[in-house]
């Protein structure tokens, strides 16, 4: 079984180097973030001891709460631009339960996306179970709130929350209208964004800021357009809010996984240094090279009027000849690997839900992009064999980007082991970060 099990991580292994993942939720570590996994942090404990204990009970924590505390916390800070950060939730759905049950009671109304304009599947059964009645937002259709049915809905129903949790989208909901509504007719109403699917491009500063457009709270996963690990976070100003937050966080998490904290600080770190913002602004160009491509080679892809997208994310409807699992298994037989859906707001027919962020994360460019979609059409379609012609690509973007090379990883790594840890390394040079090439 030792010998099936190391083929078949073989096989996924050899696949991941020749191909493109355009999946949403998916993006490529750094060399250098995948290291923690590697080490001990990766098994220890860091339950915050000394303030909710009085001592160290997991001792082994004690250097790893160092870097959560003196690094990963000041980092989030800075690019939430907020007052207050928790970073014990382990995943985007493990998020949205601490925020639900922290900033809702049971029995509290509250309103979600619905799922015809993007809403996670997942918010409402949470939600429900958490013994919240949650109620749709209104909407005029996929992509704008419809502001004066909110209006009446908010005097009319007492709210507690209004969390807005887009999983599937290509406008990204702006909290201002909906704070301005809140203001005026339900003061009492708290907003939370969740940013799983755009942290990298309001880091990026490309998307704004959640809490200076109004959000009481913003936070999710740290795996999609932020190219860290399986990880999430929550953001705000208000000590009311952060204190809410921290108890039910404390009691719904035990271990917070501490290599993924420590591989979200050398994101982060990475982000800052190595051209972050490049890579998102890069990102939102590339999806709409991406969609206009698939448009010329005469998909049918989602718009809104006559644009495609604003942030990382593409939908193209699957072509009517056969299944779009027959489709999604052809284009993964051609090195690409997309995410169906039955069906996405506006296309009501199967789906594919794409994504530009881990092929930009490669250094691909906007000629790259509309090269990838002219094949990812072919493939589609089932017209001309194109394997051969994706690896090609993909052996030109061979390296992740936006941050410290692999040989600066594996050099720190045996300077662990032989416990030298003096190694330091440079932030990018004006020149590096215009190409947007790792350092070194």
């Amino acid at each position: 079984m030792l010998s099936a099990l190391l083929n078949r991580l073989q096989v996924h292994q050899r696949n991941a180097l020749e191909g493109f993942n355009l999946t949403p939720s998916e993006n490529r570590l750094s060399p250098l973030a995948t290291l923690p996994f590697t080490l001990d942090p990766h098994s220890r404990y860091f339950q915050d001891d000394l303030r909710l204990f009085g001592q160290w009970c997991f001792p082994a924590g004690r250097q790893l709460g160092a870097i959560e505390r003196e690094i990963l916390h000041p980092l989030l800070k800075q690019f939430t631009r907020s007052r207050f950060i928790n970073v014990r939730p382990i995943s985007g759905i493990n998020c949205t339960t601490i925020v639900l049950a922290a900033l809702a009671k049971p029995g509290d109304r509250i309103l979600t996306v619905p799922i015809g304009a993007g809403g996670h599947a997942n918010t409402r059964q949470v939600a429900t179970r958490l013994g919240a009645q949650p109620l749709d937002i209104p909407f005029l259709n996929a992509f704008d709130i419809d502001e004066a049915a909110l209006t009446a809905l908010l005097r009319r129903e007492k709210i507690r929350l209004i969390y807005l949790d887009q999983s599937t989208l290509l406008f990204p909901i702006d909290p201002k209208p909906i704070r301005d509504i809140v203001d005026a007719v339900s003061p009492d109403t708290l907003i939370h964004y969740d940013s799983s699917q755009v942290n990298g491009l309001i880091f990026g500063s490309v998307l704004p800021n959640p809490l200076e457009r109004g959000a009481d709270s913003f936070g999710g996963s740290t795996h999609k357009t932020l190219p860290g690990p399986h990880k999430s976070f929550i953001a705000t100003h208000s000590p009311q809010l952060a204190r809410a937050i921290e108890a039910t966080s404390d009691h719904f998490v035990s271990q917070h996984t501490m290599a993924g904290v420590v591989s979200l600080a050398i994101t982060l770190l990475e982000f800052r240094d190595c051209g972050g913002d490049i890579y998102a602004r890069r990102t939102v160009e590339n999806a709409q090279a991406f969609a206009d491509e698939l448009a010329a080679s005469g998909l049918h892809v989602a718009a809104r009027g006559d644009a495609f997208t604003a942030c990382h994310q593409v939908w193209v409807a699957a072509e009517p000849s056969t299944s779009a699992a027959a489709q999604s298994y052809r284009l993964e037989q051609a090195g690409i690997l997309a995410n169906p859906f039955p069906s996405l707001p506006t296309v009501r027919t199967s789906a594919f839900r794409l994504s530009a962020a881990a092929f930009t994360r490669m250094g691909g460019t906007s000629a790259h992009a509309r090269q990838l979609a002219r094949m990812f059409a072919l493939a589609l379609r089932g017209d001309t064999p194109i394997a051969d012609e994706v690896r090609a690509l993909r052996r030109e973007l061979n390296a992740v980007r936006y941050c410290y090379d692999a040989a600066n990883a594996q050099a720190l790594a045996a300077r662990i082991d032989s416990h030298d840890v003096s190694y330091r390394f440079e932030p990018l040079s004006i020149e590096q970060r215009a190409v947007g090439f790792a350092v070194g």
